[in-house]
């Protein structure tokens, strides 16, 4: 069973965030990026091998976004916004460096 590391990085400001698995809430907080280390909050799950949608909402502000991945082996998803608050997602195979 594959495991999916979700990782609220650069960004957040104490807001409130919503962030969903397939349509399942799975955290609610109010993130605030630790910016020495560029991280606010880390999430692990442990799904089956399957098409996964990643949607992070930003209640506050209205936005919304999701990506969607098929899981097939361990995967690391780095979720930023930026200043004008677009949020992406960034995709790797290795797990993410924090100093």
């Amino acid at each position: 069973m594959p495991t999916l590391k979700i990782d609220l990085q650069e960004g957040f400001s104490g807001k409130s965030a919503v962030l969903r698995i397939n349509g399942n809430e799975v955290y609610r907080g109010a993130p605030r990026t630790r910016t020495q280390i560029g991280l606010a909050e880390s999430r692990s799950f442990d799904l089956p091998r399957q098409k996964v949608t990643i949607q992070l909402e930003l209640p506050e502000s209205g936005k919304s976004q999701d990506t969607v991945l098929n899981l097939d082996q361990d995967q690391y998803v780095g979720i930023s916004l930026a200043a004008n608050g677009e949020i992406s997602f960034n995709l790797a195979a290795e797990p993410f460096g924090y100093l």
